[in-house]
């Protein structure tokens, strides 16, 4: 049966099969054959406790995948000749509508190696020891049941307790406490679940170990054969060590060892494959000795080990696991060669990490290049701004496009998983405003502010980082102009290098900057050794008009510089910016009101979308969950016009209609009032002028104001509220 939307990879060692399944089949359970009766679909599910007491091991990877192992010498594996081995199982997913669909796998490894004499293995879920010994086969039967059971006995003792208080148990009392006893051809086999009735916790160097000591009794004709089944396993977790993952065993079992030690050697692997010492050499893995400890290190972020993300007091925290297989092997006066494996799911704590932030060289290109990182493969950037002195430069995940220019991001991945992001933007940029600091150099103040989130928990985290970027400067030989964008006004920049005197004139739209339009623009003059800056309010008539939509006001600026002598134009900037508005009314000149206006500040709040003028057939140009945009000529939308002296008065209103219940005979409603008057004042004899106005506040009780200009009269506005 051909399965395509999982994967499987089989790994054989010398005592162990090894099958892992991607998270696809994550709620799936497991099926093998069993002589317990089966469920009405045929199959038999197998249990927590059935798993540990048959040599089953099934459990989530840290990277999600489903991993099941199994012992050579566990139920239902068949061996040929001892040395090919067998196992069928199922794996079934449940669906939701009752129907089940079972995908079979037929697993099958070959003994590389030979048996060591004694056997032990620590898996996540039971311990195993395996006796080879070629007497018991001649002297018991595979296998066998009934009445041969009874020459079979196992023997429970601890340290604490004198030989006379040890329990025995037939095989059948042993079974039903967890303990399975079974001879398979030369080999005897003893395995139990972890906190077992019969076991013991100790602390050896500081290692917290659980044993069971047992022995299995023989009758044999008259005498008795008794076999020690000792099994010790280490029950400690793994910690942080500075940069490492650390896990520590002690260098000598004592439960497991008699008489003189002699060590014969260890290796490690990860997620089932055994590595070479190169190997180990090459990801940074270590095993050493300390204080009569193994001290086994796994460098954070090594290849082989699995990152996960996670929070810690406001930080961006990381935690390892690895699939460790650690083995080792000894003689002693008892045993001739003993092999040692232990299975281990490892887990650091959550430790917090600094993200770092490293900044590269401008290239030709004028390009400002940094990168941040590493995070985990389940880390990713969802927003970044740069506060550059001007405007806030953006980044989104959700609005990136190809065509983007301004802050560029692309991810960078890493052979170990994880991976950094490297942004890109021009210092040109019209948000980024340098310091002239003098003697050649200006100097860049960036403050970047990283939004991340984590999945699939959906956890966010932010992370700060505020830098200096010094650079030469060439003056100029003849004046230059460059314009940068702030959030509330427009920055014109004329770099004049180090004259003794300035020669040129600057000019706004056509008109001669000089104090009158200094002060009637409101416009912030700053003069520098090498430099001059005029800072345009957004809402200076000096401003051009050009779009106002719901992400913002866009207006512009035409400036010239001019030699005072020649009269000859030296540099010409046409510059733009947009200006977040969230409320914000406009007079044009050419005869046209426009509004964007917040209508949540009702209780309840009033439905933008369901706002009108007083032509109801006028309807909002755009809205979100918040605002609502209007824009109309002063002849339409039912717009009236009044004489005050000199000027005419336009005025418009925005208004909610209100549900009534019920639509017969109308007698409540669940709507709030809501009334906005818009009002634009023109000179009668000049409308070549216009006003921006942003709202005093945010609050309903808007009042009217007006503008007052020298030389000029700019159209006057108001924003009223009628409750």
């Amino acid at each position: 049966m051909s399965v395509k939307f999982w994967e499987t990879v089989l790994s054989c060692g010398q005592a162990v099969q090894w099958v892992s399944l991607v998270v696809l089949l994550l709620v799936s359970p497991l099926c093998v054959p069993s002589p317990s009766p089966p469920d009405q679909n045929g199959f038999h599910f197998l249990s927590n406790q059935e798993a540990s007491f048959c040599g089953y091991t099934v459990l989530i990877s840290g990277v999600g995948e489903v991993v099941f192992r199994a012992s050579f010498l566990g139920c239902h594996v068949h061996s040929k000749r001892g040395t090919d081995y067998h196992l069928h199982l199922w794996f079934v997913n449940l669906q939701s509508d009752g129907k089940v669909a079972a995908y079979p796998l037929q697993l099958h490894c070959s003994l590389q190696g030979q048996w060591s004499t004694r056997e032990i293995v620590c898996e996540e879920n039971y311990m195993e020891v395996s006796i080879q010994q070629s007497l018991l086969s001649g002297t018991s039967k595979t296998e066998k049941k009934g009445d041969d059971e009874a020459d079979i006995t196992v023997m429970f003792s601890t340290e604490d307790r004198p030989p006379e208080q040890a329990r025995v148990l037939s095989l059948t009392e042993a079974a039903a406490l967890g303990y399975h006893i079974s001879q398979r051809g030369s080999h005897l086999v003893f395995r139990c679940p972890y906190s077992s009735p019969l076991s013991q916790s100790v602390k050896e160097r500081g290692v917290d170990l659980e044993i069971v000591r047992a022995t299995i009794l023989y009758r044999l004709r008259s005498n008795f054969l008794a076999v020690d089944t000792t099994v010790a396993c280490a029950q400690n977790e793994a910690t942080a060590d500075g940069p490492d993952l650390l896990w520590t065993v002690p260098y000598v079992l004592s439960p497991l060892v008699h008489g003189q030690f002699r060590d014969r050697g260890m290796r490690m692997g990860v997620n089932g494959w055994t590595l070479s010492e190169p190997e180990n050499a090459e990801r940074g893995f270590k095993v050493g000795l300390q204080e009569g400890r193994v001290e086994i290190r796994i460098p954070f972020g090594a290849h082989g080990g699995h990152l996960k993300s996670g929070v810690l007091r406001g930080q961006y925290s990381q935690s390892m696991s690895v699939d460790l297989f650690f083995t080792r092997q000894w003689e002693d006066e008892r045993w001739p060669l003993t092999q040692h494996r232990s299975f281990r799911l490892l887990k650091t704590p959550f430790i917090p990490q600094v993200p770092v932030f490293t900044s590269k060289a401008v290239s030709s290109k004028g390009l400002f290049s940094f990168t941040v990182g590493s995070f985990a493969a389940d880390v990713s950037l969802q927003k970044v701004t740069v506060d550059g002195g001007g405007d806030l430069l953006t980044w989104t995940w959700s609005h990136q496009t190809q065509h983007d220019t301004d802050l560029s991001v692309s991810r960078l991945s890493h052979s170990n998983g994880s991976h950094s992001y490297q942004l890109r933007f021009p210092l040109s940029h019209t948000k980024i405003i340098p310091e002239f600091v003098g003697g050649g150099y200006k100097v860049y103040s960036l403050s970047f502010s990283f939004t991340l989130i984590i999945s699939p928990s959906g956890e966010v985290f932010y992370h700060q980082v505020t830098i200096e970027h010094s650079i030469e400067y060439a003056a100029p030989s003849s004046p230059k102009l460059e314009g940068k964008c702030t959030d509330s006004s427009l920055l014109v920049l004329l770099h004049h290098g180090a004259q003794a005197e300035l020669q040129w004139e600057l000019f706004l739209a056509g008109r001669k900057l000089d104090w009158d339009l200094v002060e009637m623009g409101g416009f912030l003059l700053k003069a520098e050794d090498d430099y001059m800056s005029v800072e345009i309010p957004s809402y200076s008539p000096g401003m051009h008009f050009e779009e106002l939509t719901l992400q913002g006001l866009v207006s512009g600026v035409e400036v010239s510089v001019v030699d005072s002598v020649s009269l000859k134009v030296e540099d010409t900037l046409v510059h733009k910016c947009t200006f977040p508005a969230r409320e914000l009314f406009v007079c044009l000149p050419e005869g046209r009101m426009v509004a964007v206006v917040d209508t949540t500040h009702t209780i309840p709040p009033t439905h933008p979308n369901r706002t009108t003028l007083l032509d109801h057939s006028c309807v909002p140009m755009e809205t979100d969950s918040a605002r609502a945009l209007f824009s109309f000529s002063l002849d339409s939308c039912g717009t009236t016009v009044t004489t005050e002296g000199s000027f005419l008065v336009y005025e418009n209103q925005i208004s909610y209609r209100q549900e009534f219940l019920p639509v017969d005979d109308p007698l409540i409603h669940r709507d709030s009032p809501y009334r906005l008057t818009l009002q634009c004042r023109y000179p009668a004899n000049d409308t070549r002028t216009f006003a921006i106005r942003h709202p005093l506040n945010s609050s309903v009780n808007l009042t009217a104001m007006s503008a007052k200009r020298r030389h000029r009269e700019a159209a006057n506005t108001s924003v009223c509220l009628k409750p």
